[in-house]
């Protein structure tokens, strides 16, 4: 064996030199070239679709910028539109951004921009720059795109229109007479229909009363009264409802005005009529007339002999009926 050789035959020198680049390599792994992933971003990071909806429109109208790209779920993509000088002669009105996983690994962004749009004729849409990074937020990548789809912005007037014409007067709106005419007519007839309820009811009312006998009905309160009287009855209360059944009593079996008369009204009628028990029914009622307006103080046993009085001109043949 020659010196400087080991027993491959390989010199001394190489071999050492051999093992110093093994060492290094394990020790030291090269680091990924940041070019090289961004050419890999590049690869899987496309713009899958660019869309606008309306295409034609007038100024002042809005548009729907839909661009779509598809990422990887690993890397994160946003969207820069140019400032506002630059994106003249649109305006931008809102965006919203949403994503849609597609495969295993592999997700769509969607990015919409509402437009308003003004001037006129073809109208390109703008250009726009996506950003990639990664998860922790890292660039990867700026990639602008330049987009090739337009809208057409119609004239709000015709092109050969130099003055103004005149404004035209304003147009009344049309008077809804069928539906008020439909109102009228429900109302009217609700009124009239409560109306025929109210007056059938009061007529059956009347009738009722024209049915009844003035004499037991009044015998009938008179011995309520009675019961009242007995039970604590004030005695000049008693009084105001003994003449208040009287003036009724009177005014429905001789039909003369008594409830809402004076006494001296009622005793003019029954003079006229020649009622024979004439005496005793003034005599209730100038007893009551002196309980309400003189301040006079009757006793409980006059207050009960005047009902029974009373009782006695209804049920006694001494009213004159006869």
């Amino acid at each position: 064996m020659k010196e400087g050789t080991d027993h491959t035959g390989i010199p001394v020198h190489a071999a050492a030199l051999l093992l110093a680049l093994l060492f290094t390599a394990v020790c030291f792994p090269l680091r990924a070239n940041p070019a090289v992933s961004s050419s890999k971003v590049s690869e899987v990071l496309i713009v899958s679709g660019v869309s606008v909806e309306p295409d034609s429109l007038y100024a002042g109208e809005r548009a729907i910028f839909v661009v779509r790209v598809q990422r990887p779920e690993s890397t994160l993509v946003s969207i820069e539109l140019p400032d506002s000088s630059a994106l003249d002669p649109f305006y931008l009105v809102a965006q919203k951004q949403s994503s849609m996983r597609l495969s295993a690994g592999l997700a769509e962004e969607r990015f919409e921009f509402e437009l308003a749009v003004f001037g006129s004729g073809i109208q390109p849409l703008p250009g726009f720059v996506l950003v990639f990074r990664d998860t922790e937020g890292h660039p990867l990548e700026r990639r602008e795109h330049r987009s090739l789809a337009s809208v057409f912005v119609k004239r709000l007037a015709p092109s050969g229109m130099l003055e103004l014409r005149p404004l035209k007067p304003p147009v009344n709106p049309d008077f809804p007479f069928p539906i008020l005419t439909a109102m009228l007519l429900a109302v009217f007839g609700t009124a009239g229909a409560v109306l025929l309820v109210l007056f059938l009811i009061k007529r059956k009312i009347r009738l009722f009363a024209e049915t009844l006998d003035p004499a037991e009905d009044a015998r009938r309160k008179l011995r309520k009264l009675r019961n009242h009287l007995s039970a604590g009855l004030p005695p000049a209360e008693c009084y105001a409802d003994l003449s208040a059944v009287m003036r009724e009593y009177l005014e429905r079996h001789y039909h003369i005005r008594a409830l809402e008369a004076v006494t001296q009204e009622i005793e003019r009628d029954l003079r006229k009529l020649g009622v024979s028990s004439f005496d005793a029914i003034m005599n209730l009622l100038r007893q009551a007339d002196l309980v309400k307006f003189a301040d006079s103080r009757p006793t409980a046993e006059e207050a009960r002999s005047s009902t029974r009085q009373a009782e006695e001109i209804v049920s006694s043949g001494r009213d004159g009926s006869e």
